[in-house]
């Protein structure tokens, strides 16, 4: 009975310290934006550093850099918009207005 008590006491107190956050942990919590920005920018650096030369590696850094500058703009997309706000003059529909539909570039022509 004894170590039943205390067995349960145990699980108990582990299940109440597991929702509590340690000093170290608030403190990793608390400069992770910091360290992942920092990150990104050296790894956006070596990209623009490899993508100037036309061996594999560079050609695979500049479409690594396009990706990610598509996938930010997806991220930062304004309202959506229709084509008769969009289209260029004379009725041409390229990728800049499509672009302009789905809300990832402002309208500039």
């Amino acid at each position: 009975m004894k170590r039943t008590a205390i067995l349960a006491l145990a699980i108990v107190s582990l299940a109440a310290n597991a929702d509590d956050q340690t000093a170290l942990s608030k403190a990793i919590d608390a400069i992770k934006p910091a360290t992942n920005a920092a990150g990104e920018y050296v790894s956006k650096s070596i990209m623009q550093s490899l993508s100037g030369n036309d061996t594999p590696m560079g050609r695979a850094a500049r479409d690594n850099l396009e990706r990610q500058a598509k996938a930010e703009r997806e991220a930062n997309r304004g309202t959506r918009k229709t084509m008769k706000e969009c289209i260029k003059p004379g009725n041409v529909i390229d990728e800049d207005v499509q672009e302009c539909i789905m809300g990832m570039r402002e309208r500039d022509w």
